[in-house]
């Protein structure tokens, strides 16, 4: 009875990681084809499971389905890690390449005599590269997305080979043990579900934290950016200012602001609707990115305004930058309708220099200022605050 309770409790575990999958290809598109890879998994490992405890007599005649079925399970967990990683199994001939050589090996004839050695080694052996190879193929893009954490779903590939290897050294050099393989032990059927059982947990529970992770980063990254312009959303700019100011502060390093607004851009949705404005928007995004340095944050402020701040920067040497922003867009030649005027900014700028406090409240009044002076100014320009008589420091006083 113990047999059966150790096999009850293996299928009652892989039903509900294949409930888990289930859920996953319903409700997450993008990850459908890894989840219904696992959910694959999850049939195959109890099929191999069922076979392998419940038999009455040898295990010989059902040998090829066994080790066939556990070929199987490698594969569906090397095409379902590749496809979490790429997005589609993009080594699939790779993992069905050693799988086909091992299932036919398992079931074409061979010699009498070292038949069932020849069989184990090589169901060994593929079983053991079906490990390796997403350690190998894998490993880079994993890390690239989830940094040291990449290697938690890649640990029972890991844990996996070490046993696969030590039993594939000791049929090579102690042939004799391979026909007790072959005999049913009830008892010993039944231990041997539980470093399966505990295996199949940690990897079914690594890769759904994994998948779990990947939507919680999304969901943080849409919470941030803009999905229209790809810049800022408003709420993450003042975040990522704050942050700014505080450094340029602690470390004496000049900061400036600027806020950039579409000319006539009441005009391009009037005369070509909202489809016509966002096309304007999504192209001015991608300018913008390309304008900026690494070290620069561009936030969409409101509608076709947006604000950019410029760390390391003084006002005296904001202009060259932003000056090549607008030659940029201009050579982009950004379509727009009929009737429109080629797609120009107004942008005006105020900071701080080196040494100075910044105030960020002032920063952002001094550059809205200028940017509407920009427009009184006929638009298409860049205009300082300081151009507009003030000379007072955009800078906190200093506590006393």
């Amino acid at each position: 009875m113990a047999y059966e309770l150790a096999l009850a409790l293996a299928l009652i575990q892989l039903a509900l990681f294949a409930l888990c999958w289930a859920l996953i290809a319903a409700l997450m598109p993008r990850e459908r084809l890894t989840a219904l890879l696992f959910l694959a998994l999850c049939a195959s490992d109890a099929a191999t499971a069922w076979l392998h405890v419940g038999q009455e007599g040898a295990l010989g005649p059902v040998a090829p389905w066994i080790m066939t079925l556990g070929l199987a399970s490698a594969t569906l967990v090397c095409c379902g890690a590749d496809a979490f990683v790429h997005r589609r199994p993009r080594h699939a001939r790779l993992w069905l390449g050693i799988f086909a050589a091992g299932a036919a090996v398992m079931w074409l004839p061979l010699p009498a005599g070292g038949e069932q050695l020849l069989r184990l080694a090589v169901y060994q052996g593929c079983f053991l590269l079906l490990l390796i190879g997403p350690l190998v193929r894998l490993r880079a893009g994993i890390l690239v997305e989830f940094g040291r954490y990449g290697w938690l779903p890649l640990l029972p590939f890991a844990l996996m080979s070490l046993p696969v290897a030590a039993f594939l050294v000791q049929i090579t050099l102690q042939p004799e043990v391979v026909p007790s393989r072959y005999e049913v032990d009830p008892v010993r059927g039944a231990r041997s579900l539980i470093p399966f059982a505990i295996v199949s947990g940690i990897f079914h529970i690594t890769w759904l934290g994994m998948m779990l992770g990947r939507q919680v980063v999304a969901a943080r990254e849409v919470a941030r950016v803009d999905t229209l312009t790809g810049t800022l959303r408003r709420g993450a700019f003042e975040a990522e200012l704050e942050l700014g100011l505080a450094a340029a502060a602690r470390l004496g390093h000049p900061l400036t602001l600027a806020f950039v607004d579409v000319d006539h851009f009441k005009r391009i949705n009037d005369l070509g609707g909202h489809a016509a404005g966002d096309q304007v928007l999504r192209r001015l995004g991608a300018v913008i990115a390309a304008t900026l340095r690494n070290t620069d944050r561009c936030g969409r402020w409101g509608g076709e305004e947006f604000v950019l701040m410029l760390p390391g920067l003084a006002p005296q040497q904001a202009p060259r930058l932003l000056r090549r922003l607008t030659r940029r867009l201009a050579s982009e030649r950004i379509a727009v309708p009929a009737g429109c005027e080629a797609l120009t900014l107004s942008i005006g700028y105020a900071g701080c220099g080196a040494g100075e406090r910044p105030d960020g409240r002032l920063l952002i009044r001094r550059a809205d200022e200028a940017m509407y002076a920009a427009k009184q100014r006929g638009r298409d320009t860049v205009v300082g605050w300081h151009e507009l008589g003030g000379d007072t420091p955009a800078a906190a006083e200093a506590p006393a």
